[in-house]
C-alpha cells in the first residue's frame, strides 16, 4: 500500500468519526506531531498523533492503536478543563506549539477550538514568550543534572535520568526556532535548527555526551536487531505501556534501520538508546538482547564507571547552553 498524507489524513478524519459515535462527550479533536510537516515517514512508517478533548472525563491518559503494519494511531486524551488558561499556552511547549499549526482541526465543537487556537497563537512567537519556554526546559535540565550527582539504586535509573537531562537541554537550545523534539527524529532535526542558529557545535558536543561520533563504526544493526528482540520479549512477558506496544514495533524498527542506514548514522543512537531504556525499564526479567545492550552501553561509553565523568561533561554542556541563551536573550533585549 502506497502510503501518503491524504491517505493518512484519511485515516485520522475516519478515526474522528468512529469516535464521534462511540464516545458522546467529544468536544474536539485535533493533530499533533509528524502529521504537521511535509516528510511523515521515516523507514516507510509513521504514527497519527491525535488529542481527543473531552467534555468532562477522559477515558485514559493515552492510547495506541494499529491501523496498518506501519501506521499506527497515538491518541492523547484531555478534557475542556485542561485548556482553562489559555495565554498560559504562550509559554508551554508541549501544550502550546501544537494549536499554532493551521490545518489540525478535525473536529470542533461551536467553534471552541478555533477560538482555543487563535488565542494561544496570539503573540506565541514573541520574543519574551520563547524565552519562557526555552528557560523552562534548561532550569528542568539543570535539575535533572543535580538528580545525577547521587547515583540511584540501578544505573538503568541513571541512564533513563541522564538522557532526560539531554532531552530538556537538546530541547531548550532547540526551542529558540521550534517546537519540541520528536524521538525518531531528534538528532536529524536537532541539527537541522543549529544549523539555522549558527551554532552546530552543539550538536556535536551532545554526541560526545551520548557517546558517538561520525569517525565510529558502531554495530547498528545487531543493536536494532537485539533491541527488537527485546521489544518482543516485552509483549510476551507483560502489558507494555501504550508507547510499546505491540502495534509501534514496526514503527520503531524500521524507522531505526532507516536511520541507520542514513547519510549519518549516529542520527540513530539518540532514538535506539532512549527507547531501548524504556523497553529495559518496563521488563520484569532478563531479555534475549541484554548482552548485546550492554555491549552497547559500553561501546558508547555509558557505563558505571564514567558517571562521575558524565555528569561533569553535562555539568559543562549546560553552562554552555546557558551563555548561548544568554547572548539570545540580550540581542532580542532581555
Amino acid at each position: 500500500m502506497r502510503i501518503t498524507r491524504d491517505l493518512l489524513h484519511k485515516f485520522a478524519r475516519e478515526t474522528v468519526k468512529q469516535r464521534q459515535r462511540s464516545e458522546p462527550d467529544l468536544h474536539a479533536v485535533y493533530l499533533m506531531g509528524s502529521m504537521l510537516t511535509d516528510h511523515p515517514l521515516l523507514g516507510g512508517t509513521t504514527d497519527i498523533d491525535l488529542v481527543l478533548v473531552h467534555k468532562y472525563l477522559a477515558p485514559a491518559q493515552r492510547e495506541t492503536l494499529a491501523l496498518t503494519p506501519e501506521i499506527s494511531l497515538d491518541i492523547f486524551h484531555k478534557t475542556q478543563e485542561d485548556y482553562q488558561n489559555l495565554r498560559q499556552f504562550r509559554k508551554d511547549p508541549w501544550m502550546g506549539y501544537p494549536l499554532t499549526f493551521n490545518h489540525i482541526l478535525l473536529y470542533d465543537t461551536d467553534h471552541w477550538l478555533e477560538f482555543a487556537q487563535s488565542s494561544v497563537t496570539a503573540e506565541f512567537h514573541r520574543s519574551d514568550n520563547v524565552l519562557a519556554r526555552v528557560n523552562t526546559f534548561l532550569a528542568a535540565a539543570r535539575n535533572r543534572w543535580r538528580t545525577l550527582t547521587t547515583p540511584p539504586q540501578t544505573h538503568m535509573v541513571w541512564l533513563d535520568r541522564y538522557l532526560e537531562a539531554l532531552a530538556l537541554a537538546a530541547n531548550a537550545i532547540a526551542g529558540l526556532n521550534g517546537p519540541p523534539l520528536a524521538t525518531r527524529r531528534f538528532m536529524i532535526s536537532l541539527t537541522q535548527r543549529l544549523s539555522a542558529l549558527g551554532i552546530p557545535e552543539v550538536g556535536l558536543g551532545l554526541r560526545g555526551l551520548l557517546g558517538c561520533s561520525a569517525a565510529q563504526d558502531l554495530p547498528y544493526e545487531r543493536w536494532i536487531d537485539a533491541f527488537e528482540q527485546d521489544l518482543i520479549h516485552l509483549t510476551e512477558s507483560t502489558t507494555p505501556p501504550p508507547s510499546l506496544s505491540p502495534c509501534r514495533h514496526v514503527y520503531y524498527v524500521d524507522g531505526f534501520r532507516a536511520l541507520a542506514k542514513g547519510e549519518d548514522p549516529t542520527n540513530v543512537v539518540w532514538p535506539l538508546l532512549r527507547t531501548w531504556i524504556d523497553v529495559q525499564l518496563a521488563l520484569t526479567k532478563t531479555s534475549p538482547g541484554s548482552k548485546i545492550w550492554h555491549e552497547a552501553i559500553e561501546m558508547l561509553t555509558l557505563t558505571e564507571e564514567v558517571v562521575d565523568e558524565k555528569v561533569d561533561a553535562l555539568d559543562a554542556y549546560l553552562d554552555n547552553l546557558e551563555v548561548l541563551i544568554e547572548s539570545w536573550s540580550t540581542a532580542y533585549g532581555f
